[in-house]
């Protein structure tokens, strides 16, 4: 029988993931047939990668691929298209195609004019059906192991399915890498530079391209929706943000990288959005190699252990009034979360990037996307509910305890207007302000 664990309090989580691994008593990989790494990615991912040879020797590399590289600040994340949305629309698909097009750029020097490309649908297409089968009730047998031996046999089939063409959509974006007669580099070109060093294979390749576009993609997409959504019921957070970008930034040029450290609360706001509203519930089941001990419970080897990220978010004692959207109670962290997560326990400012070691390794390209993306979006516009009218004559403020859950969860669609601030909008983004 294996046991489950989840964990819900953030001290038994840090001696679990943090103190343990220092210590070297054990090590905790994904459990022995994680579906999503050996159906979805055919055992050539990352995600899910249990603790074995191939993990030590695929990790480093995607250590240097996302670790050493930077969400280029030209990446378009605002164009002309939101200059001109007038009446309510949902952020989501806007917030997809820029996200893919951070990580195309990255991966590939490819991006995509609009969510009418086809790149775009046929990625947007397949990536949705990766993450709705990754979703944690397709995956129970990883947490009860009896599950195995009533498997479900339409899910398998559609999970192989998406696999096969997973890899034929990867396979021809590695394609154009190669065929690319100017060799620009990109993260791709570095993994086939691995492939020709013997150290990996072609479906390496093609699958942990796999796992960084979803892995860049989704979460990122999801987290600035659902920021847009607390923003849009929060107009005095907005309030504040603008005029601290009002200060630093001025009105005649987007936020940069380099202003991080001057705008303090908008890192606040983004710190809270992880918090309060952060894409995941559930981390990634985990499984220790061998029996331990904590607080006088003996827990037994592979027992399948699983960070409670949501039930720890809104954990009163260490989040006073959680429930509440309220970037006031991060001020005062001026770290990254990236730093914080590998520091003392006890100063982290949330846990939406997991724990321990195996902590998300693209934990630095999603801080930087979410600070331009966040800075930027609220540099340029007012964000504005625009839901139904409720009988106060207000907004009906957007549901958040409604929600769609995948691999990532996301808001239920509501609807928003962006407003411009001022009229030099339109002349910064085009590249005409003096």
């Amino acid at each position: 029988m294996v046991l489950v664990y989840i964990l819900l309090a953030f001290l038994l989580c840090y001696y679990i993931f943090r103190s343990n691994t220092i210590r070297g008593l054990k090590k905790l990989p994904s459990p022995p047939g994680s579906l999503f790494y050996f159906v979805l990615t055919k055992g050539k991912g990352y995600v899910g990668n249990p603790y074995n040879e191939r993990y030590r020797k695929v990790n480093p590399i995607m250590h240097s691929v996302l670790g050493q590289r930077s969400v280029k600040e030209n990446s378009d994340l605002l164009d002309d298209e939101f200059p001109k949305t007038k009446d309510g629309f949902n952020p989501k698909y806007f917030f997809q195609h820029t996200t893919l097009n951070i990580l195309s750029l990255l991966c590939s020097n490819k991006r995509t004019d609009s969510v009418d490309d086809p790149f775009y649908r046929e990625f947007e297409n397949l990536m949705g059906t990766h993450l709705e089968l990754g979703k944690v009730t397709n995956r129970l047998s990883e947490f009860f192991s009896i599950l195995k031996w009533f498997p479900n046999t339409k899910l398998l089939n559609a999970m192989k399915e998406n696999a096969d063409s997973m890899e034929v959509f990867f396979r021809k974006v590695v394609k154009e890498v190669i065929d690319d007669k100017e060799k620009k580099p990109c993260i791709i070109r570095e993994l086939l530079r691995k492939k020709d060093e013997g150290i990996l294979d072609d479906l390496d390749v093609i699958f942990l391209t796999n796992t960084i576009f979803a892995a860049g993609t989704d979460p990122a997409s999801a987290s600035l929706t659902w920021l847009t959504a607390a923003l849009a019921n929060n107009p005095h957070v907005q309030s504040k943000a603008h005029q601290e970008l009002d200060r630093v930034i001025g009105q005649f040029r987007i936020p940069e990288v380099s202003d991080e450290q001057n705008i303090p609360y908008i890192r606040a706001i983004i710190k809270e959005g992880q918090r309060y509203c952060g894409p995941h519930y559930l981390g990634i089941p985990h499984a220790n190699e061998e029996d331990d001990e904590y607080n006088g419970y003996h827990i037994p080897a592979n027992s399948v252990v699983v960070l409670n990220q949501y039930g720890i978010h809104m954990d009163e004692k260490r989040y006073e009034n959680p429930k509440e959207f309220k970037p006031e109670r991060f001020l005062g962290f001026t770290e990254s979360s990236a730093t914080l997560a590998n520091g003392n326990y006890e100063n982290r400012d949330h846990f939406m990037f997991g724990a321990g070691r195996r902590l998300c390794t693209g934990i630095h390209m999603a801080e930087r996307e979410l600070l331009l993306g966040v800075s930027r979006l609220l540099w340029c516009f007012k964000v504005e509910n625009a839901s139904p009218l409720g009988k106060d004559g207000k907004p009906i403020p957007i549901n958040f305890d409604k929600i769609r859950n995948g691999v990532t969860v996301w808001p239920e669609e509501y609807k928003v207007r962006f407003v411009k601030r001022h009229d030099n909008v339109e002349k910064v983004l085009s590249g005409q302000s003096q």
